[in-house]
């Protein structure tokens, strides 16, 4: 593998020539990628997605049909479209995934195991690739395996640069301990920045071999590219310069050179425009990028490849060039078909040998996939920001419900026990007395919701209800709750059946916890004059409780939340609405920290059944 400073290869896609029998059983045919040397770490760069996928195919499935290990460590999407295109190819992609020939990795889970910080761990990163690389290799005639790994361009992408290179270099490093191929990809909108030209060279310094992308004879960095466009622009004002009248031959010949210069770059759209803004010349990269024809333009106003919104401010950005020399910006543009594109735009004056204007050059670049991962990463970095204020926000709230219940209960405590006292001396007149049972009750209920939110915030931020699991007999339970329930409710009748062993290892105050509440709602929200049944079934290593009502069924809307905190049914008036809707979000949790489950089923003609099912031993 090479360190900085090694000689490179660069390779084009047609390069080197396949062995006949991989050219008839595979339809990759010539290309370097088809069988490249163990020991290579290659590297491909690519504008467009489709060319990355075309060339992941190419290096994969040249391996598979060889009957070489295959590993590709890539996000979702691009591993669902490399399988796409290998079954296109003739690839039987379930067989070699079954077989152990081809494994497919996400590149974001990997990162995550082997990174340290913001930096990547070597020991990790040798100890996790090379299982893999070697699992790979397991039981196969063929010691070397071809890879396929994006992670640098994810660390690349997420602006972790130096992290990027110092991962192509255990990439090197682990290939001294595994025979493996190594094909690296980055996207060309990674290098859009001044300096990236600098970090560019460093990227195909670590690599073995550097393959263009869509098929381009060489790559330049960012930089090049900048003084490209300066000598381009040189030119231009070069060419007008000359004299109209002397060596007719040589003005020609030069004439030619431009022009061949000009239409053989793809990049930009250059062009010229008379004084006016009317096209006076177009390139092949100004039909790419615009969609125009030299026929379909020329003699247009610019203003065409302006959104309407903006096509007024043409004649502003002559005024600047012709004055200043010179005007730049970048802003949306359009195309032939009305798409929009977003331009980085420069138009320069050219003066004639009098010193008159003549007109203008102006070059334009296609700068969206850079705009996109710009957006990318400002969004990214909003939509966290929102959740970890979303978090704290709910951890405060949860803490808050905790203190307040904690901090109420002592005090409440002092008026339920004073109005029971003063209630059992008989010492109060009877007007006294109602309005001192009035107190005693409202207390109660009040010391019930403050227990549902002292349990509901053990659950959220204590990872679960605590329960003491003892032997204990659920029908012994139901029957005190019943009993309980038809003293404060002598009006309804609750009828009790069960088998005859229904017994457990149970936390017995937290069960009847949830028959009163299942109880309590089934009368609560059951007709006023309806059955409330309780019914438990011995089920070999477990126990069913069933409590059901008569009434209007729970709206479908509503189900699917039923079980969800402080969700009230609000399908109908109750005649005890003083909760805070936590009593089955709490049943739920109290089945849950037993290892059971909790239902609901509800319907107009049946009413409504809740069914817990509880496993004997917690």
């Amino acid at each position: 593998m090479p360190d900085e400073g090694t000689s490179l290869h660069l390779v084009h896609p047609a390069e080197g020539a396949a062995e006949p029998a991989l050219a008839e059983a595979t339809p990759w045919g010539d290309s370097f990628l088809a069988r490249p040397a163990a020991g290579d770490h290659i590297v491909q760069f690519y504008e467009d997605e489709r060319f990355l996928f075309d060339a992941v195919a190419h290096f994969t499935g040249a391996g598979l049909a060889a009957g070489e290990p295959v590993l590709i460590v890539a996000t979702k999407p691009h591993r669902m479209a490399f399988a796409q295109l290998l079954r296109q190819n003739g690839c039987r992609i379930e067989d070699a995934v079954a077989s152990g020939l081809l494994t497919m990795l996400d590149a974001h889970e990997m990162l995550l195991r082997f990174m340290v910080g913001n930096e990547p761990d070597a020991e990790r990163f040798y100890s996790v690739l090379g299982a893999v690389i070697q699992s790979s290799r397991q039981g196969r005639t063929r010691a070397r395996v071809r890879v396929f790994g994006e992670m640098v361009d994810l660390l690349w992408r997420g602006g972790n640069r130096a992290a990027a290179i110092r991962l192509e270099e255990l990439w090197s490093e682990l290939a001294r301990l595994h025979s493996f191929t190594l094909l690296c990809a980055y996207s060309m909108g990674n290098f859009y920045m001044p300096g990236d030209g600098e970090l560019f060279d460093k990227v195909c310094s670590r690599h073995s071999h550097v393959i263009p992308g869509n098929e381009r004879i060489a790559l330049r960095s960012l930089e090049h590219e900048v003084q490209q466009r300066k000598e381009l622009e040189a030119a231009l004002r070069a060419t007008l310069r000359q004299r109209t009248g002397a060596m007719q031959e040589r003005k020609a010949q030069d004439a030619e050179r431009f022009r061949l210069l000009v239409e053989s770059v793809k990049d930009y759209a250059i062009f010229m425009l008379a004084v006016d803004g009317r096209v006076s010349s177009w390139n092949v990269g100004a039909e790419r990028i615009k969609g125009y024809r030299a026929d379909e333009i020329i003699g247009q106003h610019f203003s065409r490849f302006y959104p309407p919104e903006t096509a007024g401010r043409c004649a502003e950005e002559l005024e600047i060039a012709a004055r200043e020399g010179r005007f730049e910006d970048e802003g949306w543009r359009v195309r032939k078909d009305g798409s929009r594109f977003w331009a980085n735009v420069i138009i320069s004056r050219i003066l004639g040998r009098d010193g008159n204007l003549v007109g203008f050059a102006k070059v334009t670049r296609d700068l969206t996939h850079r705009r996109a991962l710009d957006e990318e990463r400002i969004a990214r970095a909003a939509l966290e920001q929102s959740l970890a204020e979303q978090k704290k926000t709910d951890e405060l709230r949860e803490q808050l419900i905790g203190i307040v219940g904690h901090d109420l209960r002592s005090p409440l405590s002092s008026v339920v026990v004073g109005a029971e006292l003063m209630l059992k001396r008989g010492m109060l007149h009877d007007a006294d007395a109602k309005v001192t049972a009035r107190i005693a009750r409202g207390a109660e209920r009040m010391a019930k919701i403050i227990s549902q939110l002292l349990d509901f915030t053990r659950s959220r931020l204590g990872g679960g209800m605590r329960v003491e699991p003892r032997e204990a007999d659920l029908a012994e339970i139901c029957a005190q709750v019943i009993a309980e329930v038809e003293t404060v409710h002598p009006d309804r009748a609750v009828s009790f059946e069960a088998d005859s062993d229904l017994r457990g290892i149970w936390d017995r105050e937290r069960l009847a916890q949830v028959v009163s509440n299942l109880v309590g709602n089934a009368i609560a929200y059951g007709k006023a004059d309806g059955a409330v049944s309780v019914v438990l079934r011995d089920e070999g290593d477990s126990v069913t409780l069933s409590v059901h009502n008569e009434g209007p069924a729970i709206p479908a809307e509503v189900l699917p939340a039923i079980f969800d905190p402080f969700r009230r049914q609000a399908r109908r008036t109750s005649r005890n609405s003083d909760g805070l809707g936590l009593g089955l979000f709490i049943c739920r949790e109290l089945v849950a920290a037993h290892g059971g489950e909790i239902s609901v089923q509800s319907t107009d003609g049946a009413g409504t059944t809740f069914t817990v099912r509880l496993p004997r031993t917690a």
